[in-house]
């Protein structure tokens, strides 16, 4: 209710332009300065009326529980004054949101509020035995009826509880084993959660301590030492509304209000409003309402010491994780952080791929420096302790995070790594369509327990890497319960060492632990596809359509064009109107997967030709085409005929092309890897040929279950080639190759065969003459071409349908690419020819599993086909 009044009210003052008001002044308090740059703490900001509303309503509800429980009195409307004194920014908070002019536009929604909570028994939220602490639940609970949407995105606003025990349990279990310490419990270990929301890790950390401390020696040692732990852990918090919510959990927690007997005092509750990357002492903005100011600053003030001079041994929370636009990192990380964290960036620049640090910007990334200067750099800093995250998993592996990956190495002493996974950005993996994160958002996960204990000497730490999916676990309630049953000893079995250089990635090598030559390796050049920017206008199925597309463009009127063009740095709308239309630059062009289009292939209209790929490519190839990442289910490759489109593989992500032949000049030869044809040569005692090698790679990386086999490998590399030991397989490798090889290229010689079967996909009624393409999904093995029901198709088996590359539905796709043109004779014979060739290529992959099969039996390792170590 009071969340609705607020929004009502700030309408109406949009909508009457008001510019004065009390509300629009506390409005400005908290967009200044309570909730400064609410998107660094993972929360939208594009409309800040909506935000503002809730945290209203929720730091006035939970401010007033705090003076409920605190005081054992009703409140009313000078509430603040009765504030806990573990809680002075609550105070001023209170007093801001229960000023009388405020309170006058709440109006029955405060005396409501106030009736809630006055009615609210403290006992509903005591534990009971054999049941959870239900204040860890509390939050979750509440939002399903405050705001269910946002209890959908769970890790904006909290963190799954069984993720908290696991944490919480294994800082237990570093604290003993790594630090010499008594767990938790110890009076000496003090705790840091720097992006703490609404304290469920602070929650998750005070409930180990009560349940140890109780069962060592009850509840009254319980509550000492919980009166002990709230002098020794601390939270920083962006955001007022989970600021507020954390304290009252935490005060619920640490001093129970259902207990009998006087409620002892707390030491100030260490949870702080402060941005966490902030430099400690800079400057930051007060807002208009004069007595706020005294309060925030010495909010500041006890967080900067907090920051800058409290020794911390143990950081553990879920920092938020947001890939950061250009400019964000002045604006979100600041720009004491954006010179810490250049130190990442410089061995990647050094090791000269500076071109991959664009997707490092990145908020987890902030938090993992700033964590590593707390314990290490800042003042008085223990230069030991535990960093326990649970992040975004992309720092795992990739160039862009190499630095972050060789300081870890370096600063701490056993990094211990359990992969989540849940990254449903990147789609379905290749049979793993059930996999989703803990979190119910698209970004993947990972826990990290980084460890500095000495025990290293200086040398490089000891990686433990433990797979979620090798562990068989892909639903989320399934990896929940699998952390819930590590929680007790704060410990996973089944973990795996990686043993990799600096900057290499903190997961195992892929395929045989690196044993077998990646597609790379196999060949001399490799380069991305052409990238046009506009397809749109570029590429087209008839040549003539295309050429009329052209003469279009540059006979319409100027801003027409511009809004067609999408105009991008030099390319310009008015260059390309420039440049008459040359028909000899109207290619044939690989566009995807049995896709064939013409494209226009002049500089002025595309953004990258890829001059070098064409030079090789020449005038007649033919190239394997594969993902440096990310292959999902089918094929590891595939084979085009014509110059490709970045995107040939699976119309999204980018992809390499890597030809036959190297048709320039001063090559005039096979791309194939000449130590691959030696190697492969002394193996087999019998010469091989480039023809062969690529045809028995495009047999064994197309089997049917080659992606499904190693798709966790396929994540984050190339696809790998397990040549097989005994010459005999691959031979039959090749000669299967290169059936592939001719159905997916389209070569004339050697059509699909079930073009000649006249039950295969026929035409059961012939289209209305000029009805345009406008298929219809099928219905059994019948399909509707055009959308007044004529066309309509019979003997469509529904593995044609189903038939995808890397997530890319080939024949659905083939169909949407040519909507509104004529069905007439030529387009259903084209389209008949596709579904003979998906067929054929179905059946061609369930035969190239054989051989894959019988492949991985006995494969050529890199020492034995003269290839250097991985």
């Amino acid at each position: 209710m009071v969340r609705g009044i607020i929004q009502d009210r700030l309408a109406d003052l949009r909508q009457q332009n008001v510019a004065a008001d009390p509300l629009l002044d506390v409005h400005a308090e908290f967009q200044t300065v309570l909730y400064a740059h609410p998107e660094a703490g993972g929360y939208p900001a594009q409309d800040f009326d909506i935000l503002f509303a809730s945290a209203f309503a929720q730091t006035l509800a939970f401010g007033l529980l705090l003076v409920r429980e605190g005081s054992g009195r009703p409140v009313e409307a000078t509430a603040y004054q009765h504030m806990p004194a573990e809680h002075p920014l609550m105070r001023t908070a209170l007093r801001v949101l229960t000023q009388a002019e405020i309170l006058d536009v709440v109006g029955i929604g405060f005396t409501v509020l106030l009736d809630t909570v006055n009615s609210f028994a403290p006992q509903i939220l005591a534990i009971r035995p054999g049941h959870p602490d239900p204040i860890l639940y509390f939050y979750e609970d509440f939002l399903s009826v405050f705001d269910p949407a946002a209890r959908e995105r769970h890790g904006v606003y909290f963190t799954p509880v069984e993720v908290v025990r696991f944490m919480a349990g294994a800082l237990n279990r570093v604290a003993r084993a790594n630090l010499g310490l008594n767990g938790l419990r110890d009076p000496n270990l003090t705790i840091l959660d720097p992006a703490t929301g609404t304290g469920t890790f602070l929650l998750g950390v005070a409930e180990r301590v009560r349940d140890e401390a109780t069962a060592a020696g009850g509840q009254g040692r319980a509550d000492l030492e919980l009166r002990n732990l709230a002098g020794r852990m601390f939270g920083l918090e962006l955001l007022v509304g989970p600021y507020a919510v954390a304290h009252y959990r935490l005060h619920h927690t640490l001093r129970d209000p259902a207990a009998p007997g006087p409620r002892p005092a707390l030491p100030r509750l260490g949870v702080y409003l402060a941005d966490t990357l902030a430099e400690p002492g800079a400057a930051a903005p007060l807002g208009r309402l004069g007595f706020v100011s005294a309060g925030i600053t010495e909010e500041r003030r006890a967080a900067d010491r907090i920051k800058a001079e409290q020794p911390i041994l143990a950081i553990i929370g879920n920092p938020p994780y947001r890939r950061l636009e250009e400019g964000e990192d002045r604006t979100l990380v600041g720009q004491w952080m954006n010179a810490l964290w250049d130190d990442l960036k410089r061995p990647v620049r050094e090791a000269h791929q500076g071109n991959q640090l664009n997707t490092f910007p990145e908020l987890s990334v902030a938090f993992w420096r700033w964590a590593m200067w707390k314990i290490f750099e800042a003042e008085g800093a223990p230069q030991r302790g535990v960093v326990a995250f649970i992040s975004n998993r992309k720092f795992l592996t990739g160039w862009p995070y190499a630095g972050l990956r060789q300081m870890m190495r370096s600063r701490f002493d056993r990094i211990e790594i359990i992969d989540l996974r849940g990254d449903l950005r990147r789609g379905p993996r290749a049979g793993i369509d059930r996999d989703v994160g803990v979190f119910n958002i698209q970004v993947g996960t990972a826990i990290t327990i980084a460890i500095a204990d000495g025990s290293r000497g200086g040398q490089p730490a000891e990686i433990h890497y433990l797979d979620s999916w090798a562990e068989g676990h892909f639903s989320r309630r399934a990896k929940l319960d699998w952390l819930e049953g590590g929680a007790a000893a704060g410990l996973l079995p089944s973990s795996i060492p990686v043993v990799r250089e600096a900057l290499e990635d903190f997961r195992p090598q892929p395929f045989g632990n690196g044993e077998w030559p990646s597609l790379r390796e196999c060949f001399d050049f490799a380069h991305s596809g052409v990238e046009t920017k506009r397809d749109h206008l570029v590429y087209d199925i008839s040549r003539a359509a295309l050429t009329d597309r052209l003469q279009s463009f540059i006979a319409a009127p100027i801003a027409e064009a511009r809004e067609t063009f999408n105009e991008i740095g030099a390319r310009t709308a008015a260059a390309a109107r420039a440049v008459p239309v040359d028909q000899t630059l109207i290619q044939p062009a690989s566009y995807r997967p049995f896709d064939t289009r013409f494209h226009y292939r002049h500089v002025v209209y595309n953004d990258r030709l890829r001059p070098d790929l064409q030079e090789v490519w020449g005038a007649q190839n033919i190239g394997l085409f594969a993902l440096p990442s990310s292959t999902g289910a089918g094929p590891g490759v595939w084979c085009h005929g014509n110059l490709p489109d970045r995107h040939a593989f699976r119309g999204s992500y980018g992809g390499y092309a890597f030809p036959l032949h190297d048709r320039r000049p001063a090559s005039a030869g096979p791309n194939v890897s000449v130590v691959l044809l030696e190697g492969l040569a002394a193996a087999y005692g019998v010469a091989v040929t480039p023809e062969g090698v690529f045809d028995a790679i495009l047999c064994l990386l197309s089997a049917q279950s080659y992606s499904l086999r190693f798709a966790e490998d396929l994540e984050d590399v190339f696809p790998h080639v397990p040549f097989p030991a005994d010459h005999a397989v691959f031979v039959r490798a090749v000669q299967l190759g290169a059936r592939i090889r001719a159905i997916q290229t389209f070569d004339p010689a050697h059509p699909p065969a079930r073009c000649a079967d006249p039950a295969f996909v026929r035409l059961a009624t012939a289209p209305t003459p000029g009805g345009g393409l406008a298929p219809s999904a099928p219905e059994g093995d019948r399909m509707t071409l055009c959308a007044d029901g004529s066309g309509q198709v019979e003997g469509l088996p529904a593995a044609l349908w189903a038939f995808e590359v890397s997530g890319y539905p080939v024949l659905q796709r083939w169909l949407e690419g040519r909507v509104d043109h004529p069905v007439d004779l030529a387009l259903f014979d084209a389209f008949r020819d596709i579904c003979a060739r998906v067929a054929e290529h179905i059946d061609l992959a369930a035969q190239a599993d054989t051989i894959l099969g019988e492949a991985l039996g006995a494969t050529l390792n890199r020492d034995v086909l003269g290839l250097p170590a991985a």
